[in-house]
């Protein structure tokens, strides 16, 4: 039978990092059962749901990579794997009480929100988790462990996106049902509204005004045509007089002369 691996100082650091992680995923997987059983809003539900089939995986993903490592090896690194995740789920136990309890103080749409608060704490725990991992195992030349870390951050990281946008609407809910209408701030939409129709009059007044200047500036023009036209044609005439005077007098010449 062949002898066991002995990890090298860069499996044991890897080893136990993601020793780290495998206890935080026991933890969330705890916390998310918990929250899925206070949840009574379908959609949210549905997502918590499928986040803790994500967290049960990652868990399993995680465990089996240490013991590739040699971190999970004999009865001192079962012992550890067994420890991490008690504690874990100890601690989620703990969190789960207080949350039944807040569940009972409070509305559901507050219970949804405060749950929601620490989910996204927690996944941003997590993200910060594996990227260490990741980094680590870049620097060090392991590349199944930096994919793995890789992998399962990107789901953290689209779970946290989701929460974020969750909570948002867990607070225009509690607005809502909680705050009258006059101590709200205006809707988006009704500014943009307000914000459109400001413009078209700025912009209709702006037009009049430019189709005002354009016709006091067409009858200005109109008017000093008209006087040069004036001008011109008294001009004309002068000149026509003034040669029909000169043949005149020249005939009267002419005349004398014969």
């Amino acid at each position: 039978m062949p002898a066991a691996k002995t990890p090298n100082e860069r499996d044991s650091k890897l080893a136990s990092w993601l020793g780290e992680a495998h206890s935080k995923e026991a933890e969330l997987e705890a916390d998310l059962t918990a929250h899925i059983a206070m949840t009574q809003k379908p959609p949210y539900k549905k997502r918590l749901q499928r986040h803790l089939k994500e967290t049960r995986d990652h868990k399993r993903r995680v465990a089996s990579r240490i013991k590739k490592l040699g971190g999970g090896q004999g009865l001192i690194g079962a012992t550890r794997s067994a420890v991490g995740e008690a504690t874990g789920k100890t601690v989620a136990a703990v969190k789960g009480q207080v949350g039944v309890a807040r569940a009972v103080a409070t509305e559901q749409a507050e219970t949804h929100l405060r749950n929601a608060e620490e989910e996204l704490r927690e996944e941003h725990v997590e993200i910060a988790l594996y990227t260490r991992i990741e980094a680590f195992a870049a620097q060090v030349g392991d590349r199944e462990t930096a994919q793995l870390a890789r992998g399962i951050r990107r789901d953290e990281e689209r779970m946290a996106k989701f929460l974020q946008a969750e909570l948002g609407r867990l607070v225009k809910e509690i607005v809502r049902a909680e705050i009258p209408r006059d101590q709200r701030a205006t809707s988006s939409r009704s500014q943009r509204s307000s914000s459109r129709s400001q413009s078209t009059t700025s912009r209709s007044s702006t037009s009049r005004s430019r189709s005002s200047a354009s016709r006091s500036s067409s009858s200005r023009s109109s008017g000093s045509r008209g006087a040069g036209g004036s001008r011109s044609r008294s001009g004309s005439g002068a000149t026509r007089s003034g040669s029909g005077g000169s043949t005149r007098s020249s005939r009267s010449r002419g005349s004398g002369r014969g």
